[in-house]
Parts: structure tokens; sequence; C-alpha cells
């Protein structure tokens, strides 16, 4: 604040940097050998008002080299020689990566400048590297011969912020990323006939890869006149999808994002088409057998999400033109493209799907620290899928094998945090994520933030909670903002200081537990009730009251009634006198609803 990067209203402040990068990469995948060798171009943009002493560059793949510390073990025989690189050179300076002045320990490569690079000056850096690709890498990497999602692959020029300087935190496997907002230029060569390419950004030469008959349907749904479909599988040689036997090049362009991934696969069904008013090129990239795809028809769910997001939560447009789920294993997300297991049910259809895009606002367009605090961007991902799935009961397909009334993740998130809330693994949110281990690393960064968020909806109001969230949006897409610009911002946004919120949830120790602790009735029959908050942590109360007639009267306080007290006092006016008074409710999470309940005698 002293230096004005950032303001105490939440926005940033008139001195606010960051800087970037442009990449040029040509990389070739062997599908016969599972290798990808590559050559990048990269011009890095030093913005910041500071000179550099050092660029660090993050190799992720060396992950999976032997003698890596990891978040948890690894069958030693899907451990790779990780990210080799052959040739790197800086400002037409060739670096020996033996020297002194190099440093490579866990997923960091540091290079110390002779001479710093000074503010408002440019880093010229052409890199040439390869490694194998994994089969057990977290989030990516080889499902069967020819299908691959390739994410964190490139050397990508680390973080530096007016925060933290350089982020120099190593990767291990179970938190995620913070990146700089760059362009890249991808050129990726296969090798197979009909070997297809999905990735972040646009397509930019489908004519030179698509067989006339196929191009003539791809145009057509990039009009989204109808669906561009081919189940790569069924292909044979006298009917090829791809030029060349498949000896191309896919030239694909992105602006101002994070990060770039791109999967591959010539036996997959893929399924496009123009969706959103013309503004999204839509893919599902899926095995042939999916359930995903056949049953559940995970193109129609994404697409529907693509609707929800800009008409509902968060209530702004889809900010880039493509998306495509691609059918891998687990679930992760990359800009404009997520990798989703097949699933077995539609409710975890639509909930991988739309956790998997949510995060196309958090972390990507919002430029998130997911290293240092996950419930950034994990928290929004719970609650906006909640959100839609609620949204999305209404057309639940019937199926005499379930009840299609049963979604309810929300309830599920409240559940979740109960398993671990109260316990040695509950600690504060403000800890920093990758310090942390699970059960500790999931109920902040999934449970307790969704909670949260959903808290403070209902504190202040669904117009004024959306209302915050799209102006969140608008001011720092594209930057970086910090949990102080988050609460700062809402505190700005809503006229009120929600300190006191913000103190109890995310920097002190407590839980969720509230109790019943006297109860009593006036002659007149006025019901007095005391309400404890025994957990510390504030949220919402509702009291059902039934009298001996059976009738009911439902009360319902937002959390901001424990702004100043751990103590609350409700009195209601009864036609005769009480009978049973129960205490919350399945959304409202409490560790002990032994003391939720008063019986008259």
């Amino acid at each position: 604040y002293e230096k004005q990067t950032r303001s105490i209203t939440g926005s940033q402040g008139t001195n606010y940097w960051q800087n970037s990068a442009d990449y040029e990469i040509d990389v070739k995948i062997n599908s016969y050998s599972q290798t990808l060798n590559a050559t990048a171009r990269i011009f890095y943009y030093n913005n910041s008002p500071h000179s550099l002493d050092k660029i660090v560059f993050r190799t992720y793949q060396d992950f999976s080299k032997p003698g890596k510390s990891r978040d948890w073990e690894v069958n030693e025989r899907y451990l790779t020689g990780g990210m080799e690189i052959s040739k790197l050179n800086i400002n037409s300076v060739d670096i020996d990566l033996k020297s002194k002045s190099v440093s490579r320990g866990g997923t960091n490569l540091v290079i110390k400048f002779d001479t710093p690079l000074n503010p408002k000056s440019t880093c010229d850096i052409t890199i040439d590297w390869s490694f194998k690709i994994p089969e057990d890498f977290p989030r990516m990497g080889k499902y069967d011969s020819t299908s691959y999602m390739i994410g964190h692959w490139y050397p990508q020029v680390s973080v530096f912020d007016d925060i933290d300087g350089w982020d120099m935190i190593d990767y291990k496997g179970q938190v995620e990323y913070y990146n700089d907002f760059n362009n890249f230029n991808v050129r990726i060569t296969t090798d197979r006939p009909n070997m297809c390419v999905w990735a972040t950004g646009v397509l930019q030469n489908p004519s030179d890869i698509l067989n006339d008959n196929y191009l003539k349907m791809y145009n057509v749904a990039l009009k989204g006149q109808d669906f561009f479909e081919v189940d790569c599988s069924l292909l044979d040689a006298d009917n090829q999808l791809t030029k060349n036997n498949g000896n191309n090049v896919w030239y694909f362009k992105a602006e101002n994002i994070p990060d770039f991934a791109f999967a591959t696969s010539d036996h997959y069904k893929w399924k496009m088409k123009n969706v959103n008013s013309g503004k999204v090129n839509l893919h599902a990239a899926f095995r042939p057998n999916a359930l995903a795809y056949n049953k559940y028809d995970v193109f129609s769910i994404a697409e529907k999400f693509i609707e929800f997001m800009g008409n509902s939560y968060p209530g702004v447009q889809y900010p880039y033109p493509s998306m495509t789920v691609f059918n891998g294993e687990g679930g992760m997300e990359y800009p404009m493209i997520i990798n989703d297991d097949d699933t077995e049910t539609w409710e975890s259809t639509v909930y991988l799907t739309s956790h998997e895009m949510s995060h196309t606002f958090f972390p990507f367009y919002m430029g998130t620290n997911e290293r240092k605090y996950a419930w950034m961007d994990e928290g929004w991902a719970v609650f906006l899928p909640q959100e839609f799935q609620s949204a999305m009961n209404i057309i639940a397909p019937v199926d005499s094998n379930r009840d299609t009334n049963r979604i309810d993740s929300k309830a599920y998130n409240v559940r979740a945090y109960l398993r671990t809330s109260g316990t040695f693994y509950d600690i504060p949110m403000l800890s920093i994520s990758n310090q942390l281990r699970s059960p500790s690393y999931r109920l902040n960064a999934y449970n307790k933030s969704a909670l949260v968020y959903d808290i403070l909806k209902d504190m202040v109001g669904e117009d004024m909670f959306k209302g915050f969230l799209k102006e969140y949006i608008r001011i720092w897409n594209g930057k970086h903002p910090t949990p102080y610009d988050f609460f700062n911002l809402f505190n700005t946004f809503t006229k009120t200081n929600y300190n006191w919120f913000w103190k109890k949830w995310f920097m002190e120790f407590g839980t969720t537990d509230l109790s019943i602790t006297e109860v009593n009735q006036t002659d007149d029959n006025t019901l007095n009730i005391v309400i404890t908050n025994k957990g510390g942590l504030p949220v919402p109360v509702e009291i059902s009251i039934t009298d001996r007639n059976n009738k009911n009267i439902v009360i319902n306080k937002n959390a901001s009634v424990w702004v100043n007290s751990q103590t609350i006092s409700i009195s209601e006016k009864l036609v005769d006198k009480v009978s049973v008074i129960i205490l919350g409710n399945k959304y409202i999470p409490d560790i002990n609803l032994k003391d939720n309940e008063y019986k008259s005698n």
C-alpha cells in the first residue's frame, strides 16, 4: 500500500505493474516413442520498476525424476528423466547449465544474470528441450499409445510480482499454479493418420490439416449451423480425417492467457460447434465408449454451463474463443481445455465438467495465486457448480435407477466440511496452501471456501453478491488479486466493514457449532430463545418452532448476527405453548447436533 501497487479499497494502486511474456513454440510429438521435442523463443518483458538479477523458469516435468520431493509416493516404473534441456540462450549468450550462475532444484531452474535486466526492458530467450511423456504425472500424461494430455510441458518463466518478487515455490504435486498473462503461438507436429490436436486457443490452419469433406463440415460448425462430429476410431486409409497421413503442423494462437496445454488422439470421438451466439468454439473429445459422451451428452452440459456462467453465475460472459472437454483421467483445468475422466452418472458428468470449466474465471481469467491461496479458485469451482446443478435439477434426465431429486452438491459439501472441521486438521484459511497436506489442504481449498461464499451470499443478498462478483472480475481480470484485495473490495462494494468476518473465517481457529442454550416462554406465550455460537465461526441461523397444535414457524437470520457477540436472543409470540425447537438445517454446518433440539415437557 505504501508503494501504491495496491489500494486499500481493493483495486490496483496507481503504481500497479505485472510482467508478461510472448512464447513462440514448435513442438513435435513422437507417438511411437512417446516423447516430446520442442524449441521455443520467449520474449520476457520486465514491466516492473525493479532491476532483475536473475530469471526463474519452472521445469514441471522434473516432478517425475527419481529423487524428487513429492507430496505422495509414486510407482518407480512411471519415473522419467524429467525435462532435458539441450540448449538455452539468453540475450544472445549461450548458458552453460553446469556453471555456478545456474541452479536447478525441484522444479525450478534459476539463471543469474551477469548484467541485471533493467526495468521496462526485454529478455530474449531461446530454449530447446525434450522429455518422455509420463504415464503417472498428476493432471497430464499418456493415457494410451496415442492419447495424451500435454500440460506443464514447456519451460515457463515464473512470476515476478509486487508481493513476493520471484515465485520460487517448488511444485510437489498437490497445489497447482500461478502464472502471468502471456501470448502464445504454438505449432504442434503430429505423426500418425487422423492424429487430432485440441488445444488452448484457436486453430489457425484447419485447411492445411483436414481433408476437403471434413473441412467443409468443420467450417459449417464454425458458423454454428451444424455439428462437426467424427468417430476417429472408425476411419481407415480410404477415409482419413487428416491430410498427409497425419504428418501435419497444427497451429494454435492464444492471447493474454496464463498457460497453454494441448491434447492428442487418433481414435477419439470429436464433436464441435460454435455456441454461445457465435462467441465460443466448443469441442468434446472422448473415448468412443465413454458414458459421458454417449449417454450423458457432455457437449450439451458444457454448452449449458457456458450459457449459465454468462447469464447467472458469475454473470460474466465466457471470456475466451474456445473450450475443449477432453477425456483423459481424473479432472484438471487449463485455459480453454479441461481434462475429464469418464463419469458413471449424469450428476457426476455435470459436476466434474462444470467444476473444471469454472476455473476459466478462477484462476485463469483472474490470475490468482493457487500455490499460496488455493481457496481463491477452488472455492469458486465448488460454489459455481453448486448453483449450476441446482439449475440443472429442473432438466435432470429420468432414470429408473436413481432419484432425480437427489442432486444436492451444496449439502454434500457441508457434509464433507463436517468430516474434518473441529479436528486438528482444521486450521485458518489464510494458511499458505503449499505448506499444507490433505485433509487440511482440501478442507481449506474446497469445502470451507465454498461455504464462505455461500454464507456471504446469504449475508448480503443475492443481488449484492452477484454485483460484487461482477465488479471483482471487472477490476481484477488479467491481473493478480490477493486475499486482501478480495476482502477490501468486498468491504468497499458493500459499503460495510466485514473485517470481523474475514478475521474469524480466515485468520483464527474455530469451527461451526451452534447450540440452544436457553428457552423460556412467558404467560402470554412469548417464546425467548438464546442461541450460542460455541464454535466461533459466523454461520446463518435457522430456527424451526412447532407448537402443541403442530403450527410451525421458521425464523432465519444471516451470519451478521454474530458481528458483536457469541450469543443472540430471539423472541417470537406464539398462539400456544412450544412443543419442539430445531436449530439448523442441512445447509448450515454444525459439528454437534446434540444441543440443537429442544422439547418441552
